[in-house]
C-alpha cells in the first residue's frame, strides 16, 4: 500500500484513494477487539485522556502558554503584542478559575492511530517491543458510517502556533485595533468585546502536544461524554454504536464501544516469526472473522543490523 500526502493536511491517502490508520497494540488484545461470534463487529476501547501515556496530556495547551507566552508575544508585531499579552492572560485566568468545574464535568475519551504503518518507532515502544501488531484501519469506510471524526493530533510549539491555531493571529489583530479604539482598557467590561481569550479557549485541546511527541504522526477518534447523565450503567446505544462507560481494574476511565469492523489488515512485530502469520489467519477463521490480511513487520530486516 503506497501511501501520498494529499493536499489536505489531515489526510494521508493511498492509491486506490483509500486513507490508512494504524493503531498499534499487543497481540494479546485480539481476543478483546475481534469477540463477535458472528465475526462482524470488534470492540474498541477508549482512554479518558488525562490517563494517556503523556503526563502533559489534556494541560500540555494551558502550561505551554503559561510557560512560553513572553516568546509567544514577541512573535508578533509590536503593534499587537499588548492584545497578544492580554488574551494569553486573560485566558490562563479563565482556565485557572472558571473552567476547572466545567472539565470536570466533560471528559473526552480517545482511541489513538498513527499514519505511520510499520514503524519501528512503535516496536521500540514498551507495550509493543515483544508482541506487538499493528491494526489497519480504513478510514474511508470509518467515516462513512460513524459520525465520530479522526482528526490529526497537532504539535505545538511556538514556531508552530499561528499555523495550529489559524483564528488566534486574527483576533489578536481585532483586539489591538479594539484597544486602540478606548481609553478604558482596565473597564470591567472591556474583555467582553475581545475575542482573542474566548478564540484559545475554544481550541480542541485534548487533540494538541508537546512537539515533542511530533514523530508518532499521531491521529485520534474522541468521544465526549458531557455529563454524568451520558453515562448510563451497562451497555447503551447512542450515536457511535453500543457503548459503555466503565473504570477498568487499573482504576482509569474507560469508553467501549461495538462497532462494524474497519479493520482490513493485521501487521505483525518484527519480533513474531514467519510461522505466527498461518496461525493468527486460523485463529481469526475459528472466530468467524474473514477477509483480514495478515502480514509481518518488514522490521525484522532492520533489528539485524
Amino acid at each position: 500500500m503506497s501511501l501520498i500526502k494529499c493536499k489536505n493536511d489531515d489526510t494521508i491517502c493511498n492509491k486506490e484513494n483509500h486513507e490508512y490508520l494504524y493503531h498499534y497494540t499487543k497481540i494479546d488484545t485480539l481476543e478483546k477487539i475481534f469477540n463477535d461470534p458472528k465475526g462482524k463487529n470488534v470492540e474498541l476501547q477508549f482512554t479518558d485522556y488525562h490517563f494517556l501515556n503523556d503526563k502533559d496530556e489534556g494541560k500540555w495547551f494551558f502550561l505551554f502558554l503559561e510557560d512560553h507566552k513572553e516568546r509567544i508575544i514577541s512573535s508578533f508585531d509590536d503593534e499587537n503584542r499588548l492584545s497578544c499579552k492580554r488574551a494569553i492572560n486573560d485566558y490562563i485566568e479563565y482556565e485557572s478559575y472558571n473552567n476547572r468545574r466545567e472539565e470536570q464535568c466533560v471528559r473526552h475519551y480517545s482511541f489513538s492511530l498513527s499514519s505511520l504503518r510499520d514503524s519501528m518507532l512503535f516496536w521500540r515502544q514498551d507495550y509493543a517491543s515483544e508482541n506487538g501488531i499493528a491494526l489497519a484501519l480504513d478510514r474511508t469506510i470509518f467515516e462513512e458510517k460513524y459520525p465520530q471524526r479522526i482528526k490529526a493530533v497537532r504539535y505545538l510549539s511556538v514556531e508552530t502556533i499561528k499555523e495550529i491555531l489559524p483564528n488566534f493571529e486574527p483576533a489578536v489583530k481585532h483586539d489591538a485595533e479594539y484597544i486602540k479604539s478606548r481609553d478604558d482598557y482596565y473597564c470591567r467590561n472591556f474583555s467582553d468585546c475581545l475575542i482573542g481569550a474566548r478564540t484559545l479557549a475554544e481550541t480542541d485541546f485534548w487533540r494538541i502536544k508537546n512537539c515533542s511527541w511530533e514523530a508518532e504522526n499521531e491521529w485520534r477518534i474522541i468521544k465526549v461524554k458531557k455529563s454524568e447523565k451520558e453515562s448510563p450503567k451497562g451497555w447503551h446505544t447512542d450515536e457511535f454504536g453500543i457503548g459503555k462507560y466503565e473504570i477498568d481494574n487499573r482504576c482509569v476511565p474507560r469508553y467501549r464501544v461495538k462497532i462494524e469492523n474497519p479493520f482490513d489488515e493485521i501487521i505483525l512485530g518484527p519480533t513474531f516469526s514467519n510461522y505466527y502469520i498461518k496461525s493468527v489467519k486460523e485463529w481469526l477463521e475459528q472466530h468467524n472473522y474473514k477477509g483480514i490480511k495478515v502480514s509481518r513487520s518488514v522490521g525484522h530486516e532492520r533489528i539485524k543490523f
